[in-house]
């Protein structure tokens, strides 16, 4: 029963670094700063998420308000953000956001 355990236990931990792996090579398009420190990325749910009419988004929960020049697209079709909180007051600020790829359907003159 314990090496069941034990496999089960590094499959979770093998699989959640794999799932993780994406973001360590992202770089914010307008910051340059590295998206991820180590756990600082995560999917976050689509309700979380409010579109800008610029093409930028909302986040929610922090308020964040991201322009258009910030947003990257999404390798898996979800919204994933990239946060972490300053040191001396706590507030959270955005490292990078990703959203899902627009499905555009343009029009073509005949």
């Amino acid at each position: 029963m314990r090496r069941v355990i034990v496999t089960a236990m590094c499959l979770a931990a093998a699989t959640g670094a794999n799932a993780h792996d994406w973001y360590q090579n992202k770089v914010d398009p307008v910051t340059n700063f590295k998206c991820c420190g180590g756990t600082d990325c995560r999917p976050i749910p689509e309700s979380s998420v409010q579109s800008r009419v610029d093409g930028g988004y909302v986040y929610l929960p922090d308020g964040f308000n991201i322009p258009p020049d910030r947003v990257q697209e999404s390798p898996d079709g979800r919204y994933h953000i990239c946060e972490n909180h300053y040191v001396i007051t706590n507030q959270p600020y955005l490292r990078c956001f990703f959203a899902p790829r627009l499905k555009v359907s343009r029009l073509l003159p005949r």
